[in-house]
Parts: structure tokens; sequence; C-alpha cells
């Protein structure tokens, strides 16, 4: 897949991500990962390709953790 392909996914989820916005860090994970194996390509997926998978998914939940304001509904209050 293309460079350009994975931007457009990426940026497509951050989009969808910051309207419905995530409850808890396990849901974020498993929305991310769900999200990756729908766009990712079907055929035999090979090791190096697994791990440049889950290093995508540890940028973009390190994104959206870092962006609380954009993309959670959990409600933090300053005391």
């Amino acid at each position: 897949m293309t460079n350009e392909f994975w931007v457009f996914a990426i940026v497509t989820f951050l989009f969808a991500l910051s309207v419905k916005k995530y409850i808890d860090l396990d849901s974020l994970r498993e929305s991310i990962e769900d999200y990756l194996a729908e766009v990712s390509p079907q055929e035999t997926i090979e090791e190096e390709d697994l791990v440049g998978l889950e290093e995508i998914r540890d940028m973009i939940e390190d994104f959206v953790v870092r962006n609380p304001e954009i993309f959670s509904r959990i409600n933090i209050k300053d005391e």
C-alpha cells in the first residue's frame, strides 16, 4: 500500500474519532485495531507488516491520548 493511502486512512479515522470520541483506552485500542484490520490488505500479513501496523496503532493511540480535548468524552476537572 502506498504512503498516501495510509495518510488518508489515518486522517479519516482521526476525523471520525473526533466526532465519535472515546470513553476509555480499551475501547480506543479496540477501535484502532478494528479500523486498521479493515483497511489493511486482506492477503496474508507478514510479521514485518504486523510490526508496522502495531507501530501505526501506537502512534495513533499516542496522538489521540495527547489531545483529549478533541478526542475524549471523559470530562477531566481541574481542581
